[in-house]
Parts: structure tokens; C-alpha cells; sequence
């Protein structure tokens, strides 16, 4: 965690997205500008001699009230994810794709085989619009750092999430 940006904001708790509204994007100034809302402390660089940029921050789902096994036995075919290992995303953040490590199928609500390396993709709105539930247990999940910019900055950052059940999801690769 960091106390300030680069720009000198103040890094506090604050809801990006709160009952389904959009409270807050995730940009210094110039971002806040266009997008006519304010931001969050998140103008860093990665060394003295490069320029800050936006980045993520330390972005978390707060929990639900889902119990994981009951999302797992709601779930006729599926894969139950773990350990993300690859990302991409386009310039506009619409686009994405996820590769993760470990997954493991489920079929008429029980975990059964291993999976390895299975992927997911989408578009950011559909892909959250089809969020069907989130658990009451935290774990940590995600990279530990943001990679962007030109030359390339890699920063630490850190993630806190519950499990999260989504549906129409494009599953590829394992």
C-alpha cells in the first residue's frame, strides 16, 4: 500500500462501483477530466525516472453472502478457476483474456477432474453483467503487480477477493 500518489492524492478507501452505479474511475486528473467523475489515488511510476501513469491500485470485491459450496452446486458444467498465470487486455479495457494455472471441472454441482491451464475471455460490461454471485470468504487472487506503459513499468499492487460465480463465460484451452 502507499500513503500518496505521485501526484500527492491521498490513497484512501473508496467504491468504484457501488449497487451497480459507477462512483468513481480509476484515473489521475487528466482521466477525471473526460471522464467528468473523480478518481482514486492511483498516478504512480515505477522508478524516479519515468513518468507516472494511471494503475491499478489495490482494487477488491468486497464479499457477498454466497457460501462457495453452494455456487459450486448450483453449476451444472463449468470450471472452477485458480491461480492466475497470464492476462491481456486492450487499450480501451473492453476486451480481456485470463489464463490461469489450475482449474478444476464441475458437473451437476460437484468438483471433479483437474484441469490444467484453462482460460477465459470476454468483454468487460457483458462479462460483469453475467456476475451471479460472490462469496463471504475473502482470499487473495490476482497479480501481485501492473504491467503498462512504454517503456514498461511493472508495479506492485494487491488483491482481496471473494469467489465470484459467473455464467456465459468463454472457457478455452484446458
Amino acid at each position: 500500500s502507499y500513503a500518496f500518489d505521485d501526484s500527492g492524492h491521498k490513497a484512501t478507501k473508496e467504491f468504484l462501483i457501488h449497487d451497480g452505479l459507477l462512483m468513481r474511475g480509476l484515473g489521475g486528473l487528466e482521466s477525471q477530466s473526460r471522464l467528468n467523475l473523480p478518481g482514486v489515488a492511483n498516478f504512480r511510476s515505477s522508478s524516479w525516472n519515468r513518468a507516472p501513469i494511471d494503475r491499478m491500485a489495490n482494487i477488491n470485491l468486497e464479499p457477498g453472502t454466497s457460501k462457495l459450496e453452494d455456487m459450486i452446486a448450483s453449476v451444472e458444467r463449468g470450471v472452477f478457476m485458480q491461480a492466475n498465470k497470464s492476462w491481456s487486455i486492450d487499450d480501451y479495457r473492453n476486451k480481456f483474456q485470463f489464463g490461469c494455472e489450475y482449474g478444476k471441472l464441475i458437473e451437476n454441482g460437484k468438483l471433479t477432474k483437474t484441469v490444467k491451464n484453462p482460460n477465459y475471455r470476454g468483454t468487460t460490461v457483458k462479462f460483469w453483467n453475467n456476475l451471479k454471485a460472490v462469496s463471504e470468504v475473502r482470499e487473495t487472487f490476482g497479480s501481485p503487480f501492473c504491467g503498462k506503459g512504454e517503456p514498461n513499468q511493472v508495479i506492485r499492487v494487491g488483491h482481496t477477493n471473494p469467489y465470484c460465480l459467473f455464467g456465459n463465460v468463454e472457457v478455452f484451452g484446458a
